[in-house]
């Protein structure tokens, strides 16, 4: 009884979780992340304030979830796609797309930018010890990749792929921020396979 009671709390505390991410997101992109307040998201999602700071600390957090949620929900998926291709490179460079379509689907420049910065300011608190950093679920996607890179011998074996995973998705993340911030500069999908090509191969010459 005591178990059914708890599940049912969960499922009702997750149900609750669901909808103002949907709620708030869907006031993010038709008026804007900072003219969409608090009180409205609760208005709009019939629920308390302190509720949904129960669940999101701030705005920023929301953003967070949604690609979360996103990433976990179709990164089986793609990681099944992404076995098929032939190598490494040509695997980074369909992830690292594929994020960008997922992310594209609902989020406007300006949620783009809010998400990153949020990304990138709790990854800084966490290397302080101040709190835990922001995953998007991602990471492991990378990961997954340099693995098959190891077991096929393109990747080299004296580096952890986790370490690779962090290091491409930063590397990812500065360049996205740039090209929110200044789209007319750069192509982002030009910008991915450099990316790519300067991770896996440095920037030395090959003469």
């Amino acid at each position: 009884m005591k178990d059914r009671i708890q599940n049912r709390t969960e499922r009702k505390k997750a149900e609750t979780r669901k909808k103002i991410m949907a709620v708030a997101m869907d006031l993010f992109n038709r008026q804007g992340f900072e003219q969409t307040t608090i009180d409205q998201i609760a208005m709009e999602a019939d629920v308390a304030k302190g509720t949904i700071y129960n669940h999101f600390p701030e705005k920023e957090a929301i953003i967070s979830e949604y690609i979360f949620s996103l990433v976990s929900e179709q990164g089986p998926d793609m990681l099944a796609l992404l076995r098929k291709l032939p190598d490494t490179r040509s695997r980074l460079i369909t992830a690292l797309h594929k994020s960008l379509e997922w992310m594209q689907v609902d989020l406007n420049n300006d949620l783009y930018e809010k998400y990153f910065t949020y990304k990138m300011s709790k990854a800084a608190q966490a290397l302080k010890g101040h709190g835990p950093s922001v995953s998007s679920g991602f990471r492991t996607v990378l990961e997954q990749i340099f693995v098959w890179g190891k077991e096929s011998g393109e990747i080299r074996d004296d580096v952890d792929c986790s370490f690779l995973a962090d290091q491409l998705e930063l590397n990812h993340i500065i360049r996205l921020i740039f090209w929110v911030t200044y789209p007319q500069m750069s192509s982002i999908h030009e910008s991915i396979e450099i990316n790519v090509e300067l991770f896996l191969n440095g920037a030395k010459s090959a003469l």
